[in-house]
Protein backbone atom coordinates (compact mmCIF):
# COMPACT_ATOMS: atom_id res chain seq x y z
CA UNK A 1 0.00 0.00 0.00
CA UNK A 2 1.87 3.25 -1.12
CA UNK A 3 1.72 6.11 1.13
CA UNK A 4 -0.14 9.39 0.31
CA UNK A 5 2.06 12.25 -0.21
CA UNK A 6 1.25 15.66 0.88
CA UNK A 7 2.31 17.75 -2.41
CA UNK A 8 -0.15 14.94 -4.37
CA UNK A 9 -3.60 15.92 -2.93
CA UNK A 10 -6.29 17.84 -5.12
CA UNK A 11 -9.04 19.46 -4.33
CA UNK A 12 -12.19 20.73 -6.69
CA UNK A 13 -15.41 22.13 -5.76
CA UNK A 14 -19.38 21.70 -7.15
CA UNK A 15 -22.24 24.15 -6.46
CA UNK A 16 -25.21 21.86 -4.42
CA UNK A 17 -28.85 22.55 -5.54
CA UNK A 18 -29.77 20.79 -2.91
CA UNK A 19 -28.27 21.43 0.63
CA UNK A 20 -25.87 18.33 1.53
CA UNK A 21 -26.32 16.45 -1.97
CA UNK A 22 -22.98 16.62 -4.41
CA UNK A 23 -24.39 16.59 -7.76
CA UNK A 24 -22.76 14.11 -10.10
CA UNK A 25 -24.58 15.30 -13.32
CA UNK A 26 -25.46 18.45 -14.69
CA UNK A 27 -23.17 21.01 -12.72
CA UNK A 28 -19.39 22.33 -13.17
CA UNK A 29 -16.80 21.09 -11.09
CA UNK A 30 -14.13 23.27 -10.98
CA UNK A 31 -10.72 22.73 -9.55
CA UNK A 32 -9.76 24.65 -6.70
CA UNK A 33 -5.99 25.74 -6.63
CA UNK A 34 -5.09 26.33 -2.93
CA UNK A 35 -1.71 26.84 -1.13
CA UNK A 36 1.19 24.34 -0.95
CA UNK A 37 0.55 23.92 2.93
CA UNK A 38 -3.29 23.98 2.64
CA UNK A 39 -4.59 21.04 5.18
CA UNK A 40 -7.55 19.51 3.96
CA UNK A 41 -11.06 19.87 5.52
CA UNK A 42 -11.72 18.24 8.87
CA UNK A 43 -14.61 16.40 10.50
CA UNK A 44 -15.34 16.09 13.94
CA UNK A 45 -17.89 14.94 16.33
CA UNK A 46 -19.59 16.02 19.53
CA UNK A 47 -18.20 14.57 22.26
CA UNK A 48 -21.33 13.38 24.52
CA UNK A 49 -19.84 12.37 27.27
CA UNK A 50 -21.96 10.54 29.99
CA UNK A 51 -21.88 11.53 33.74
CA UNK A 52 -22.88 7.85 34.96
CA UNK A 53 -21.06 6.71 37.57
CA UNK A 54 -19.70 3.15 37.09
CA UNK A 55 -18.20 0.94 39.42
CA UNK A 56 -14.05 1.73 40.64
CA UNK A 57 -15.38 5.40 40.29
CA UNK A 58 -15.75 4.60 36.40
CA UNK A 59 -17.59 6.43 34.02
CA UNK A 60 -19.82 4.99 31.06
CA UNK A 61 -17.77 6.21 28.79
CA UNK A 62 -19.48 8.70 26.37
CA UNK A 63 -21.28 8.96 22.38
CA UNK A 64 -20.46 10.46 19.55
CA UNK A 65 -22.77 13.17 18.41
CA UNK A 66 -23.56 14.58 15.15
CA UNK A 67 -20.49 15.05 12.52
CA UNK A 68 -19.22 18.57 11.47
CA UNK A 69 -16.74 19.44 8.88
CA UNK A 70 -14.70 22.82 9.53
CA UNK A 71 -11.43 24.13 7.97
CA UNK A 72 -10.67 27.18 5.40
CA UNK A 73 -8.79 27.51 1.92
CA UNK A 74 -5.63 29.71 1.74
CA UNK A 75 -4.93 30.72 -2.11
CA UNK A 76 -3.51 33.76 -4.17
CA UNK A 77 -5.97 36.26 -5.09
CA UNK A 78 -6.63 35.19 -8.82
CA UNK A 79 -9.78 35.82 -11.39
CA UNK A 80 -11.22 32.76 -12.00
CA UNK A 81 -14.94 30.45 -12.01
CA UNK A 82 -13.77 29.04 -8.81
CA UNK A 83 -13.24 32.20 -6.93
CA UNK A 84 -16.29 33.39 -8.21
CA UNK A 85 -18.37 30.49 -6.79
CA UNK A 86 -16.78 30.91 -3.27
CA UNK A 87 -17.37 34.69 -3.47
CA UNK A 88 -21.12 34.34 -4.29
CA UNK A 89 -21.52 32.02 -1.48
CA UNK A 90 -20.05 33.94 0.97
CA UNK A 91 -22.14 36.94 -0.20
CA UNK A 92 -25.02 35.19 -0.23
CA UNK A 93 -25.71 36.13 -3.53
CA UNK A 94 -24.78 35.53 -7.23
CA UNK A 95 -23.38 37.86 -9.99
CA UNK A 96 -25.65 39.71 -12.09
CA UNK A 97 -23.67 40.71 -15.41
CA UNK A 98 -20.59 40.85 -13.09
CA UNK A 99 -22.13 42.83 -10.33
CA UNK A 100 -22.23 40.75 -6.73
CA UNK A 101 -24.05 42.19 -3.63
CA UNK A 102 -24.45 40.64 -0.29
CA UNK A 103 -27.41 39.66 -0.35
CA UNK A 104 -29.47 36.90 1.46
CA UNK A 105 -29.79 33.96 -1.05
CA UNK A 106 -28.27 31.15 0.84
CA UNK A 107 -25.94 28.59 -1.58
CA UNK A 108 -23.99 25.37 -0.67
CA UNK A 109 -21.26 23.44 -2.39
CA UNK A 110 -19.20 20.41 -2.50
CA UNK A 111 -15.32 20.02 -1.67
CA UNK A 112 -14.05 16.95 -3.12
CA UNK A 113 -10.20 16.01 -1.96
CA UNK A 114 -8.50 13.30 -4.01
CA UNK A 115 -5.62 11.52 -1.81
CA UNK A 116 -5.05 8.98 -4.23
CA UNK A 117 -6.85 7.37 -7.27
CA UNK A 118 -8.98 5.24 -4.96
CA UNK A 119 -9.34 7.54 -1.52
CA UNK A 120 -11.76 10.94 -1.90
CA UNK A 121 -12.97 12.57 1.15
CA UNK A 122 -16.45 14.29 0.09
CA UNK A 123 -17.69 17.18 2.43
CA UNK A 124 -20.78 18.34 1.55
CA UNK A 125 -23.16 20.90 2.93
CA UNK A 126 -20.29 23.52 2.51
CA UNK A 127 -20.84 27.24 3.34
CA UNK A 128 -18.40 30.04 3.29
CA UNK A 129 -18.82 31.83 7.05
CA UNK A 130 -16.50 34.38 5.68
CA UNK A 131 -13.21 35.50 3.96
CA UNK A 132 -10.19 38.30 3.90
CA UNK A 133 -7.67 39.47 1.99
CA UNK A 134 -4.59 40.48 2.98
CA UNK A 135 -2.17 43.13 0.22
CA UNK A 136 1.13 44.40 0.78
CA UNK A 137 3.28 46.63 -1.24
CA UNK A 138 5.42 44.44 -3.05
CA UNK A 139 3.75 41.45 -1.90
CA UNK A 140 1.19 38.87 -2.92
CA UNK A 141 -2.33 39.25 -2.65
CA UNK A 142 -3.84 36.43 -0.53
CA UNK A 143 -7.71 35.66 0.39
CA UNK A 144 -8.46 33.38 2.94
CA UNK A 145 -12.22 31.18 3.20
CA UNK A 146 -13.63 30.10 6.22
CA UNK A 147 -15.69 26.87 5.56
CA UNK A 148 -18.24 24.83 7.64
CA UNK A 149 -19.93 21.62 6.44
CA UNK A 150 -22.12 19.37 6.96
CA UNK A 151 -20.69 15.76 6.32
CA UNK A 152 -17.81 13.99 5.20
CA UNK A 153 -17.65 10.57 3.17
CA UNK A 154 -15.06 9.02 2.50
CA UNK A 155 -15.17 7.28 -1.45
CA UNK A 156 -12.74 4.64 -3.06
CA UNK A 157 -14.14 6.32 -6.72
CA UNK A 158 -14.41 9.41 -7.99
CA UNK A 159 -17.43 11.99 -8.52
CA UNK A 160 -18.62 11.01 -12.25
CA UNK A 161 -18.03 15.03 -13.47
CA UNK A 162 -15.15 15.91 -14.99
CA UNK A 163 -12.73 18.48 -12.79
CA UNK A 164 -12.86 21.81 -15.00
CA UNK A 165 -8.80 22.91 -15.02
CA UNK A 166 -8.40 26.67 -14.04
CA UNK A 167 -6.32 27.92 -16.39
CA UNK A 168 -4.27 30.67 -17.16
CA UNK A 169 -4.30 32.37 -13.67
CA UNK A 170 -2.37 35.26 -12.86
CA UNK A 171 -1.87 35.64 -8.88
CA UNK A 172 -2.31 39.32 -7.97
CA UNK A 173 0.26 41.39 -6.20
CA UNK A 174 0.62 44.71 -4.44
CA UNK A 175 1.34 46.80 -7.80
CA UNK A 176 -1.88 45.17 -9.41
CA UNK A 177 -4.27 46.55 -6.14
CA UNK A 178 -5.46 49.84 -8.40
CA UNK A 179 -6.76 53.11 -6.82
CA UNK A 180 -7.60 53.17 -2.91
CA UNK A 181 -10.65 55.82 -2.12
CA UNK A 182 -11.77 56.30 1.37
CA UNK A 183 -14.17 59.44 2.24
CA UNK A 184 -13.18 60.66 -1.28
CA UNK A 185 -9.59 60.86 -0.91
CA UNK A 186 -7.06 58.83 -2.80
CA UNK A 187 -4.56 57.10 -0.56
CA UNK A 188 -0.76 55.77 -0.96
CA UNK A 189 -1.20 52.57 0.81
CA UNK A 190 1.21 49.94 2.19
CA UNK A 191 -1.06 47.39 2.84
CA UNK A 192 -4.63 46.69 3.28
CA UNK A 193 -6.82 44.04 4.98
CA UNK A 194 -10.09 43.72 4.14
CA UNK A 195 -12.68 41.05 5.73
CA UNK A 196 -16.60 40.44 5.66
CA UNK A 197 -17.96 37.46 7.69
CA UNK A 198 -21.59 36.63 8.14
CA UNK A 199 -22.57 34.04 11.30
CA UNK A 200 -23.78 30.98 10.01
CA UNK A 201 -24.85 28.12 12.55
CA UNK A 202 -25.55 24.18 12.30
CA UNK A 203 -29.37 23.21 12.86
CA UNK A 204 -29.19 20.00 14.55
CA UNK A 205 -32.75 17.68 14.43
CA UNK A 206 -33.71 14.88 16.53
CA UNK A 207 -33.70 11.73 14.02
CA UNK A 208 -30.57 12.68 12.21
CA UNK A 209 -26.71 12.87 12.74
CA UNK A 210 -26.00 15.32 9.78
CA UNK A 211 -27.02 19.05 10.44
CA UNK A 212 -29.87 20.81 8.39
CA UNK A 213 -29.20 23.61 6.12
CA UNK A 214 -27.36 26.25 7.66
CA UNK A 215 -28.88 29.24 9.50
CA UNK A 216 -27.69 32.49 10.21
CA UNK A 217 -27.61 34.93 13.37
CA UNK A 218 -26.79 38.66 13.82
CA UNK A 219 -25.58 40.72 10.42
CA UNK A 220 -22.81 40.74 8.14
CA UNK A 221 -19.54 42.42 9.56
CA UNK A 222 -17.52 43.82 6.66
CA UNK A 223 -14.24 45.57 7.81
CA UNK A 224 -11.66 47.15 5.61
CA UNK A 225 -8.68 48.19 7.39
CA UNK A 226 -5.95 50.49 5.48
CA UNK A 227 -2.51 51.50 6.38
CA UNK A 228 -2.00 54.38 4.52
CA UNK A 229 1.45 56.63 4.32
CA UNK A 230 0.96 59.87 6.46
CA UNK A 231 1.60 62.64 3.81
CA UNK A 232 -1.54 65.21 5.62
CA UNK A 233 -4.32 65.21 7.88
CA UNK A 234 -6.70 65.53 4.93
CA UNK A 235 -8.02 62.43 5.29
CA UNK A 236 -8.73 63.00 8.81
CA UNK A 237 -10.83 66.25 8.17
CA UNK A 238 -12.25 63.93 5.54
CA UNK A 239 -13.59 60.95 7.70
CA UNK A 240 -16.81 62.12 8.98
CA UNK A 241 -17.96 59.26 11.50
CA UNK A 242 -20.79 58.88 9.13
CA UNK A 243 -21.81 57.47 5.81
CA UNK A 244 -19.33 57.47 3.46
CA UNK A 245 -17.71 55.31 0.44
CA UNK A 246 -15.18 53.23 0.00
CA UNK A 247 -13.54 51.16 -2.24
CA UNK A 248 -10.85 49.18 -4.15
CA UNK A 249 -10.36 47.50 -6.99
CA UNK A 250 -7.76 44.68 -7.45
CA UNK A 251 -6.64 43.77 -11.20
CA UNK A 252 -7.79 45.96 -14.28
CA UNK A 253 -10.37 46.04 -16.63
CA UNK A 254 -10.99 42.28 -17.65
CA UNK A 255 -8.95 40.51 -15.75
CA UNK A 256 -9.76 42.18 -11.94
CA UNK A 257 -12.45 42.98 -9.44
CA UNK A 258 -13.47 45.68 -7.64
CA UNK A 259 -14.53 46.09 -3.94
CA UNK A 260 -16.92 48.44 -2.82
CA UNK A 261 -18.66 49.21 0.46
CA UNK A 262 -21.15 52.36 -0.31
CA UNK A 263 -21.98 53.10 2.81
CA UNK A 264 -18.46 52.73 5.71
CA UNK A 265 -18.13 54.22 8.72
CA UNK A 266 -14.61 55.38 9.53
CA UNK A 267 -12.69 55.74 12.80
CA UNK A 268 -10.35 58.52 14.13
CA UNK A 269 -7.21 57.39 12.07
CA UNK A 270 -4.52 56.31 14.03
CA UNK A 271 -0.93 57.23 14.07
CA UNK A 272 1.34 54.61 13.51
CA UNK A 273 5.76 53.98 12.91
CA UNK A 274 7.31 51.55 11.01
CA UNK A 275 10.05 50.75 8.11
CA UNK A 276 11.47 54.72 8.77
CA UNK A 277 7.46 56.18 7.91
CA UNK A 278 4.58 57.49 9.39
CA UNK A 279 1.40 56.02 8.86
CA UNK A 280 -2.19 56.87 9.45
CA UNK A 281 -4.26 53.48 10.04
CA UNK A 282 -7.70 53.46 9.46
CA UNK A 283 -10.83 51.28 9.58
CA UNK A 284 -13.93 51.54 8.21
CA UNK A 285 -16.79 49.03 9.03
CA UNK A 286 -20.01 48.84 6.16
CA UNK A 287 -23.69 49.07 6.66
CA UNK A 288 -26.57 48.95 4.63
CA UNK A 289 -27.15 51.72 1.71
CA UNK A 290 -30.51 52.64 0.81
CA UNK A 291 -29.63 53.24 -3.04
CA UNK A 292 -27.38 50.12 -3.40
CA UNK A 293 -29.54 47.90 -1.33
CA UNK A 294 -26.80 46.35 0.15
CA UNK A 295 -23.44 47.08 2.40
CA UNK A 296 -21.04 45.66 -0.16
CA UNK A 297 -20.65 45.39 -3.46
CA UNK A 298 -17.98 43.25 -5.78
CA UNK A 299 -17.97 43.75 -9.28
CA UNK A 300 -16.00 42.23 -11.89
CA UNK A 301 -13.72 44.49 -14.03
Amino acid sequence: MALVNASDLFHSIVKETTFGETPTTGATRYELPVAADQEPLAASATVIASNTKRPMRSSNGQRRGAEVVEGSVSTRFVKADFMDLLLENALCNSFTTNVLKAGDTDQSFSMITKFADDMYKINAGCAVTGFSITAKGNEEVAISFDIMGSKQTRSATDNALAVTNATGLVEFIGSEVGTITVAGQTLQVADLTFSTKLDKTRRFALGSNNSLAYGVNGVRETILTVKAYRESFAIDTAITGLEQACSFQIGGNGTGYSFEMPAAYGDIPKDTLSDGSAFAEINFSAAYDDTADTSLVITKL
